[in-house]
């Protein structure tokens, strides 16, 4: 008989399996969907005023590092509007955007939104609390109440990367209204 030896024979059908799973492997699509990046924050120093884009971009420390790697994000604004606003940014450096020039857009863009809400409302309301003044909503496009642009600090900005591609930049204001110092005591003799 001159049949060939059994390990020869397991050899030739081990080099056939795999030969068919290269084969297939190679002809499906084995893409997977895109998955969204980790959520990154920034953090901003104290009393960071959106009001005052130079004084803001004044007190960074490290205002030409990129902290948002992509040219190209969405603003969320949501503070203190009823109707949050969405807007486009790109960033001047194909790299992303620097500490400096994302602070520097973001007051801009907030002082955008408060001129567009005074050109659609009628004319601001102010409520007085006490010792505290609050403004009113506003029937403008945003619903804006509660404070006014000189009231708002920027405490930190966190970015995604959804999966879609798209990044998104949601903001963390806070209000704290400028308050007058308080006048001496007066003394009495």
């Amino acid at each position: 008989m001159l049949w060939p030896p059994l390990p020869f024979i397991a050899t030739i059908v081990l080099l056939l399996a795999f030969l068919v799973v290269w084969l297939v492997s190679t002809r499906m699509d084995v893409a997977h969907a895109p998955v969204a990046l980790m959520v990154t924050r920034i953090g901003f120093p104290a009393n960071l005023r959106l009001a005052d884009p130079d004084s803001a971009i004044s007190m960074l420390e490290l205002r030409d590092e990129i902290v948002i790697p992509f040219p190209r994000a969405t603003l969320l604004i949501e503070f203190p509007l009823t109707h949050p606003a969405r807007i486009s940014i790109a960033a001047a450096l194909p790299q992303g955007f620097t500490r400096g020039e994302l602070v520097r857009t973001i007051c801009e863009e907030y002082a955008h939104v408060y001129a567009a809400e005074e050109g659609t409302a009628p004319e601001e309301v102010t409520e007085h609390h006490g010792v505290r003044r609050e403004r009113a909503r506003s029937d403008g496009a945003y619903g804006i109440w509660g404070h006014s642009l000189e009231d708002l600090v920027l405490s930190s900005a966190r970015w995604v990367k959804q999966s879609n591609g798209d990044v998104k930049v949601e903001l963390h204001v806070v209000a704290k209204p400028i308050t007058a110092p308080a006048a001496p005591p007066e003394l009495t003799s």
